[in-house]
C-alpha cells in the first residue's frame, strides 16, 4: 500500500493519490490535493481563505499543528469600519435558514497560500509544479459541477455573483461546467515568488485601494505581515486512545474535549438508541454554550506507506463575493461569521488570529496513528466531530458507517436537527427538552467528514461528496 486518502470530490482524491503513486508523501499528497480543492471545491475552499494542517511525521516521530487561519484586518487602516461593504445574505439550507455576511466589510486577512507553501517547503518532497499540476489540469479541461457543487452554487448564488467576474464564472453554470480562466493564468505563473506578490507585493496595493473604495478594512500591511504559526497539537484521552487535533486560540478542539471528557464517565456503548440520542444532545448543549463556528469548509485525510499523516481542514467561509485583483481568487467571509465574533463584528483587534471551530484530528493508539479524521460543516463541525469519533471508539463501528451514521445537531436556538434514520423511540428522550426538526434527507448541513484509518480502509462522507482512494 502507497498510502490512502479521503476527501471532499473525487478529483481532489485523484490529485492526493497520483501524487502518492509519483512517490511522494502525505504531505505532498495533502498540499496537492489542497491546491485540487480549491478548482473542484471552489464554494468552499480557496487560497483567499484559510485552514490548519495537523502533520505527524513518522521518522521523526513528531506531531504539529500549522495554524494558517485568517487574521482580522486593519493594520495601517484609515479609520474605514468595515460596516459600508457588509452585505447580510441569507442562505437557505431548505430545512433551516442561517445569515451570512459578505462584501468586502467581511474579508479577513487570507493565510491559505502561505501555509501551503510553508507546509511544502518544510515538509514535502516533490516540486511545487508538480503538486499543482493537477489543478491546472482541472482548471485546464473545466470541472463538471456535481450534485452538491450545484446544491452549494445556488444556496450560495446572491454572494458567489456579486462581482462581475463572479456573474460570470457561477451564473447559469448549475449543471454545466466550471471554470475559472483567471486562476488558471495565476497558477501557470509556476512560481511561489510570482504568487506571493499577489498577495503581498503589488497586488497587495492594488487589494488595499479596492477595499478603501468597497467599504473593506483589509490593508496591504495586512497582508505583507501575515505569519503562519505552528503549534503543538490539543492533546487528550478518551477510551484509552489519544486524541491530537486544533489547539486555542481556536475553539472547535476545545469543544471536542470538553464533550469527550463528559462522555468518558458513562458507558456509551451499551446504552440504547435513546439514551445515546440523549447524552449527545446534552454534550451538544454544553458546547452550545461555551462557542460556535465558522461556515463553509472542507477537509482532506491522508496517511502514506511510511505511516506519515496529514490531517488538512480549510475554510473560505461562505465567501465574500470579492475577488483578489485578477488572480481569479476568491476571498472569504470570515469577519461575517457571527460565531467568530462574540464581541460583536468589526471588533477584533487587527493582526489578531480570528478562531475556529475547525478540528483537524488524529486518533492515536500509542505511539501509532490510528485514524487521520476531520470534517467541513460550520457550527456543524463539532457535532460531526464527536460522532464519528464515538461511532468509532465507543459503538466499534466501521469506518464507514462511522461516518455514514444519522446525525444529529443541537442548534444556536435549542432546535434539535435530526437526520432521517431514528425513530420515535429513539427520540423519546430529548422531546421534551428541546424541539425536533426532522430533515427528509442527509444533508451537508450536518458535516462532512472524510477519514482514513491505520490498515488503508477510509471513507469520504456522502454528504459533501466524499471520496476514499487506497493506492
Amino acid at each position: 500500500m502507497r498510502g490512502a486518502v479521503a476527501t471532499g470530490h473525487e478529483l481532489t482524491s485523484r490529485a492526493a493519490a497520483g501524487v502518492l503513486e509519483a512517490g511522494g508523501n502525505a504531505f505532498d499528497a495533502t498540499v496537492a490535493a489542497a491546491f485540487a480543492a480549491t478548482v473542484t471545491e471552489p464554494c468552499l475552499t480557496s487560497l483567499g481563505g484559510g485552514g490548519f494542517l495537523l502533520a505527524h511525521n513518522a521518522s521523526k516521530r513528531t506531531d504539529e499543528l500549522y495554524d494558517f487561519f485568517v487574521n482580522a484586518p486593519g493594520r495601517g487602516s484609515t479609520g474605514v469600519s468595515g460596516s459600508s461593504g457588509f452585505l447580510p445574505i441569507d442562505v437557505d439550507f431548505g430545512s433551516t435558514v442561517q445569515e451570512f455576511h459578505a462584501g468586502a466589510g467581511s474579508v479577513a486577512v487570507p493565510g491559505m497560500l502561505k501555509g501551503l507553501l510553508q507546509c511544502h517547503r518544510e515538509l514535502c518532497t516533490m516540486e511545487i509544479s508538480d503538486l499543482i499540476a493537477p489543478a491546472v489540469e482541472y482548471l485546464d479541461k473545466g470541472v463538471p459541477s456535481n450534485p452538491l457543487q450545484d446544491y452549494l452554487t445556488r444556496i450560495l448564488e446572491p454572494i458567489l455573483t456579486l462581482t462581475d467576474y463572479g456573474r460570470e464564472i457561477y451564473k447559469g453554470k448549475i449543471g454545466g461546467t466550471l471554470y475559472n480562466p483567471l486562476y488558471r493564468e495565476f497558477l501557470l505563473l509556476k512560481g511561489p515568488e510570482h504568487w506571493v506578490d499577489a498577495f503581498e507585493g503589488r497586488g497587495a496595493d492594488g487589494l488595499e485601494a479596492v477595499m478603501q473604495k468597497a467599504g473593506g478594512t483589509l490593508t496591504a500591511m495586512d497582508m505583507r505581515t501575515y505569519a503562519v504559526f505552528r503549534k503543538q497539537p490539543l492533546r487528550f484521552f478518551y477510551r484509552g486512545m489519544e486524541v491530537l487535533t486544533n489547539p486555542a486560540p481556536s475553539f472547535g478542539g476545545t469543544l471536542l474535549k470538553v464533550a469527550l471528557r463528559e462522555l468518558e464517565a458513562l458507558e456509551m456503548s451499551s446504552m440504547d438508541s435513546a439514551g445515546w440520542v440523549a447524552e449527545l444532545a446534552r454534550v451538544m448543549d454544553m458546547m452550545n454554550r461555551s462557542r460556535s463556528g465558522v461556515g463553509g469548509t472542507t477537509h482532506i485525510s491522508v496517511m502514506d506507506a511510511e505511516g506519515n499523516a496529514a490531517s488538512l481542514t480549510s475554510s473560505n467561509g461562505s465567501n465574500s463575493g470579492m475577488f483578489l485583483g485578477e488572480t481569479g481568487v476568491m476571498l472569504n467571509n470570515m469577519m461575517g461569521e457571527d460565531d467568530l465574533h462574540p464581541d460583536g463584528f468589526h471588533a477584533m483587534t487587527p493582526g489578531v488570529r480570528v478562531g475556529s471551530m475547525m478540528s483537524p484530528a488524529f486518533i492515536k493508539r500509542g505511539e501509532d496513528i490510528l485514524a487521520v479524521l476531520g470534517s467541513g460543516g460550520s457550527k456543524r463541525i463539532r457535532s460531526a466531530m464527536l460522532q464519528v469519533i464515538t461511532n468509532l471508539l465507543d459503538r466499534g463501528l466501521d469506518v464507514q458507517a462511522a461516518v455514514e451514521e444519522p446525525r444529529i445537531h443541537l442548534d444556536d436556538e435549542g432546535v434539535l436537527q435530526v437526520e432521517p434514520g431514528y425513530s420515535p423511540a429513539d427520540l423519546s428522550g430529548v422531546r421534551d427538552k428541546w424541539s425536533v426538526n426532522l430533515w427528509p434527507r442527509k444533508d451537508l448541513y450536518f458535516g462532512g467528514a472524510h477519514v482514513v484509518m491505520a490498515d488503508g480502509s477510509g471513507w469520504g462522507d456522502s454528504r459533501r461528496g466524499g471520496h476514499y482512494i487506497k493506492i
